[in-house]
């Protein structure tokens, strides 16, 4: 089985196309959907899937969220299965922003495309991902990348990775990736910062524990 996640108006043939139900939506009047599906309330068997994609969804999930993500996409494939994330550059787009040859309109569009169009509850974008940072994520999850494509639309910069499952993550294992990616967000190792890591695994620990497949 292959899962193309967040499908709004895009449809893949040979995957099963997954998006929010019509209600959910405030600009797309169609849906291609095959199924309609809250992504944070899904899963499937442990090592049943063979590729998830997923289009300019991942950045929409806030950090400790996406951490749970990954590791229960991990649970859901097989070793050897395939996940594709296409998200906006950052960089790219930042060059847009500060470039002294862009108008005004080209820097605003950059800005919703780093901050999200806002338009319903869920089209705020979280974080800002690049070639490296994006990489390094999927690497703590027992992902390796076997390529990075980036495309431009309508004068947008963005990032495609595709990468492999190389190796399972038990809940333990997959808590200590997260801590450790979360950790680099920490400012000092102050007393605040501990609680606010704190928190941080209190929301991935709500998410995974809805999501991950255990064999």
């Amino acid at each position: 089985m292959k899962l193309h996640l967040g499908c709004g108006q895009k449809y893949f043939e040979g995957y099963v196309n997954i998006d929010y139900p019509p209600s959910e939506h405030t600009v797309m009047s169609e849906t291609v959907a095959d199924e309609f599906a809250n992504l944070l309330e899904m899963t499937y068997p442990a090592s049943t899937i063979e590729e998830i994609r997923l289009h300019h969804v991942f950045e929409h999930f806030p950090r400790a969220v996406a951490c749970a993500l990954l590791a229960s996409w991990n649970s859901w494939l097989k070793v050897g299965g395939t996940l594709r994330i296409e998200v906006p550059d950052f960089y790219g787009t930042a060059k847009t922003i500060f470039s002294p040859f862009t108008n005004d309109s080209q820097k605003s569009i950059a800005m919703r495309h780093i901050f999200g169009s806002q338009e319903a509850h869920w089209a705020v974008h979280y974080d800002g991902y690049t070639k490296g940072n994006l990489e390094l994520f999927l690497g703590k999850f027992g992902f390796k990348t076997s390529k990075i494509l980036p495309n431009k639309w309508k004068g947008t910069h963005n990032i495609e990775i595709i990468a492999v499952k190389v190796s399972d993550l038990d809940v333990d294992l997959a808590s200590q990736a997260a801590e450790s990616y979360l950790k680099r967000f920490m400012v000092d190792q102050s007393e605040s910062e501990q609680v606010q890591l704190g928190t941080w695994m209190s929301d991935y620990k709500n998410q995974i524990d809805k999501t991950f497949s255990k064999s």
